[in-house]
């Protein structure tokens, strides 16, 4: 039993670690390959099959399309990214029905988070000194910068990993 452990244990650490690269990329270029949801998805089979306790695959494959197809709808309105869309599915089928209200809450805190720092970085890279940062006007186009949401996302997949990991 302990080797099925380790062997879960370790496809959990590469979980996150592709997660950790799909939000270093959205970071640096506001890109998220499509390699990166496609390697988390193909890489949850074998968390099912050396997970230390049953799981609810089936019902996580449920969730994880519902949510792609939300994500592909927000994308179509330009709302979130294709690569954010495709990214927060494949994590949802690693939450499955335990983990996915704490996964989205969480992703919806530190994109909180994100956004208003970057709505501080544009006040104070528009204010000719840090003292009248806050009489500057405020900038009509911050609503359409990007975001790397990607981020975010990963922030919330890392508490699942680290779930997942405790609960082995």
């Amino acid at each position: 039993m302990p080797t099925i452990t380790f062997i879960g244990d370790f496809v959990v650490v590469c979980f996150a670690a592709l997660v950790f690269s799909a939000a270093v990329s959205d970071i640096l270029t506001f890109r998220i390959p499509n390699r990166l949801p496609l390697a988390v998805a193909l890489l949850y089979p074998a968390y099912v099959l050396a997970a230390p306790q049953p799981v609810d695959w089936l019902f996580a494959i449920s969730l994880a399309s519902a949510f792609l197809a939300i994500g592909f709808a927000l994308f179509s309105a330009k709302i979130c990214g294709a690569g954010d869309a495709k990214l927060f599915a494949a994590i949802a089928l690693w939450s499955g029905p335990e983990l996915i209200l704490p996964f989205t809450f969480i992703t919806t805190l530190a994109g909180g988070v994100i956004a208003i720092f970057l709505w501080l970085q544009n006040y104070f890279a528009r204010a000719a000194t840090p003292l009248l940062v806050f009489q500057t006007p405020a900038d009509p186009t911050i609503g359409k910068q990007q975001m790397p949401y990607g981020a975010a996302i990963a922030v919330a997949a890392l508490y699942v990993a680290f779930t997942l990991l405790r609960i082995s």
